[in-house]
């Protein structure tokens, strides 16, 4: 049984919106329609505006995990939906792509992420792409992940009463 990375394909939407749901930090929602909004604001935006840089990772028919980028982040679609990058602008430079990724809880830790990232980065270099970012909690444990992986620089800014993680790589 292979595992394979692989573009995106609508086939696979239903069982990435399994995923990100159950990733999430949210868990109430009003309605349906407040629903797939936040999924459109965090990964349909991606999938919609960029697919060429959707990927997942696939065993059979299942989809263990998901990686999408956008290949700048301070577009006007962006700005609107995600209000937070915005803290962020002066790092786009050297960081410009923003990436969303996410493994089924029981992938993690089998190398999904690591192969995902290692896919998503050649990707972004095949389009002249020199860096990309994430942004996560400052306490959140996923950041030991993004360090093993070489995001390297970080920066934590302040945004309507919490804090946010920025961490950048080099390509």
């Amino acid at each position: 049984m292979s595992a394979f990375v692989v573009p995106y394909q609508k086939k696979h939407i239903d069982q990435m919106k399994d995923i990100f749901f159950e990733a999430s930090t949210r868990k109430e929602f009003k309605d349906a329609e407040d629903k797939a909004k936040f999924f459109h604001k965090y990964l349909g935006l991606y999938i919609e505006t960029y697919p060429e840089l959707a990927l997942v990772y696939e065993k059979e028919d299942s989809v263990l995990g998901y990686v999408v980028a956008s290949p700048v982040s301070d577009s006007e679609a962006i700005n609107a939906a995600q209000p937070h990058m915005q803290i962020f602008h002066d790092y786009f430079k050297d960081y410009p792509a923003h990436l969303h990724i996410n493994a089924h809880a029981e992938s993690r830790g089998l190398g999904v992420g690591s192969e995902l990232i290692k896919e998503i980065e050649q990707l972004l270099k095949n389009h002249n792409i020199r860096g990309l970012h994430i942004m996560t909690g400052p306490d959140s444990p996923n950041q030991n992940f993004y360090k093993r992986l070489g995001f390297n620089f970080q920066i934590t800014l302040p945004f309507q009463g919490s804090s946010i993680l920025f961490m950048g790589k080099s390509l």
